[in-house]
């Protein structure tokens, strides 16, 4: 919590001004840590301040406002408050996830070279269908995953926090797997490893055994600034220099989540998605070409052009 009570933002003016005086002095009373406000603080706010859609997305319009003048995470960003705004979106999310999970437990996860890919690809399918865009996928670094035995938290706010489950398509265990790749991927002899540790009987989740086996190891440390996402060549040589590697597109991000969500579910397997999915995937893929999500970058833009309209001073 700050010493000072920040009520006033330069240029934060008009209905985003007192919306945003309005949070502080609840948060202050709370004794909750407003800048930055937590994903749990705002939906909190919400909780006590209940409205129709349109005042409550103004309020986290207007929260994203005073933090973006701040240079901070916004807060409105986060998934849990994006699907308490948008309960159609998180239902819609919670069945994409639901066919991801079966996916899931299909992919490889030992086995020479198939098991990167398995592994690499079970995360992007858990991420894409938790609802993070696909440049935003791209764009995460190892930095930005925190990983422990109850769940997995990706960005500061936290931008989406993904509870273990126990299943096959378990979060934990998904991105434990990965970070066991990660840890031999960069290096110049990596892949002699992983060929070690992949073809063994096991499931490894790590290389080795650990003192608490129920707490994963953690992404190395040494490769924090280092993409999450990589792909790999031929002899299972991860793209990049030696202790460098190459990020994966958003594009390739996208093309990698929907030839495994759009391709038809095994013979006998149950599927619950409505008549025509496949033809209405298959066209939404052709019009994927950059960037995957642009209704979120739409979105964003026009909350970025409504934060620069000046109001008169409302004090």
């Amino acid at each position: 919590m700050e010493s000072v009570v920040v009520y006033r933002i330069p240029g934060l003016v008009g209905e985003h001004g007192r919306e945003w005086r309005h949070f502080v002095c609840w948060a202050a009373a709370a004794e909750r840590p407003y800048l930055p406000a937590s994903d749990e603080t705002v939906l909190a706010y919400l909780r006590e301040h209940p409205g129709t859609e349109k005042t409550q997305r103004g309020r986290v319009t207007a929260l994203n406002a005073a933090h973006r003048r701040k240079k901070l995470p916004l807060p409105g960003e986060a998934e849990a408050v994006r699907r308490a705004l948008n309960p159609a979106r998180a239902q819609r999310l919670q069945h994409q996830r639901g066919r991801a999970d079966a996916i899931i437990a299909r992919l490889p996860v030992t086995g020479w070279p198939d098991a990167l890919t398995g592994r690499r690809d079970a995360v992007i399918l858990l991420l894409a269908t938790s609802g993070l865009s696909y440049p935003q996928i791209a764009g995460l670094r190892q930095a930005d995953v925190t990983l422990t035995a109850d769940a997995v938290t990706i960005g500061a706010q936290p931008l989406l926090k993904l509870d273990a489950t126990g299943t096959a398509g378990c979060p934990v265990r998904v991105f434990a797997r990965w970070a066991a790749v990660l840890t031999h991927a960069p290096a110049a002899t990596g892949h002699i490893h992983l060929e070690r540790l992949l073809t063994a009987a096991a499931d490894f989740a790590v290389d080795e055994p650990q003192p608490e086996s129920s707490v994963p190891r953690p992404f190395p440390a040494a490769y924090a600034r280092q993409p999450l996402l990589c792909d790999f060549d031929g002899r299972g040589m991860a793209y990049g220099y030696v202790d460098e590697l190459d990020p994966l597109s958003a594009e390739t991000v996208a093309d990698i989540a929907l030839t495994h969500l759009l391709a038809p579910p095994p013979p006998g397997e149950e599927d619950d998605l409505d008549t025509g999915w496949h033809e209405r995937g298959i066209a939404a893929r052709r019009r994927m070409k950059d960037v995957g999500d642009e209704l979120d970058v739409l979105l964003a833009r026009m909350e970025a052009i409504a934060d620069s309209v000046s109001f008169p001073q409302d004090w």
